[in-house]
């Protein structure tokens, strides 16, 4: 999509997307499986791990996360609604311990797929 969203801007704008300077910020995975190893009962596992609906929250200094975000942590978007609040957070070592550093992407819905049109 982004592809395609870049070379719909650059048709219109008679250009290129690098000359518009239409670069990635940031490129969050969701609802994806990656073989990844963790701590399991005191013991480094090759685990696995399947996030649906949910993303990667790895911490400061982790190996797998982007140079850029080695200080701070790998960054997590969590967007609200038009009532709510949206939030910019980061990794931790506590989320990796308690949940293999993972965590939601998102605001969640308020009524499921198959429901909402019958609101």
């Amino acid at each position: 999509m982004t592809f395609l969203c870049r070379q719909a801007f650059a048709k219109i704008f008679n250009s290129t997307p690098d000359d518009l300077d239409m670069h990635m910020i940031y490129d969050v995975s969701h609802n994806i499986a990656k073989v990844e190893q963790h701590m399991l009962d005191g013991k480094l596992k090759t685990l696995m791990m399947h996030r649906k609906g949910a993303t990667r929250a790895f911490p400061p200094n982790h190996p797998l996360i982007p140079v850029d975000y080695q200080l701070t942590g790998q960054p997590v978007l969590i967007g609200g609604t038009m009532g709510t609040c949206s939030y910019v957070l980061t990794g931790t070592e506590k989320g990796m311990e308690r949940t293999f550093g993972t965590t939601c992407h998102g605001a969640g819905r308020a009524y499921s797929r198959q429901n909402q049109g019958e609101t």
